[in-house]
């Protein structure tokens, strides 16, 4: 290869990559925390029915192009087993967003989808048919036939009992 070549390859990268929209990761880090408390606030509302204390604490999250930031998991106890909703972050394949919900018998990952096949920065789709709307899903087996349900009051009640065995 020429020098005159490998100008010309660099050049046309160079072009591609500026003409490529960036992303803005200060605002993908806010609709990210966004979307987080929303979560938060129905698992709080799902909860509050039953008498079970809720807790926020803070946590630091490390995401490549986001940096380290602050945010908050979301604890409870029902009977002795305690169960934490832990936020993984944002750059995930398949997803916009995951979620840990962790109990002493298991873990389930409640993702963030988009409508449509393809969902997350990788524009793969973690669903293989995609999903009707966008929004918060638990994920009910695991990759790479993962089958997801809408997060709602009845889905996590159910989620709940998994990851603590009952």
């Amino acid at each position: 290869m020429t020098d005159q070549d490998f100008l010309e390859f660099v050049e046309r990268k160079t072009a591609q990559a500026q003409s490529e929209k960036a992303v803005d990761w200060d605002q993908r880090r806010t609709d990210w925390l966004q979307e987080l408390d929303h979560l938060y606030k129905e698992m709080e509302k799902h909860l509050q029915p039953y008498g079970i204390e809720i807790k926020r604490n803070l946590v630091t999250l490390e995401e490549e192009y986001l940096g380290a930031y602050e945010t908050q998991n979301l604890t409870f106890t029902i009977g002795h087993d305690k169960i934490v909703a832990n936020p993984v972050g944002t750059q995930l394949i398949g997803a916009s967003g995951r979620v840990d919900l962790s109990g002493p018998r298991a873990t389930l990952r409640i993702v963030l989808l988009g409508n449509g096949k393809v969902s997350g920065e990788s524009g793969h789709a973690m669903v293989p048919n995609g999903t009707e709307e966008a929004g918060w899903y638990i994920a009910t087996t695991p990759p790479p036939k993962t089958t997801v349900v809408q997060f709602n009051e009845d889905s996590f009640r159910d989620a709940i009992m998994e990851v603590s065995g009952g």
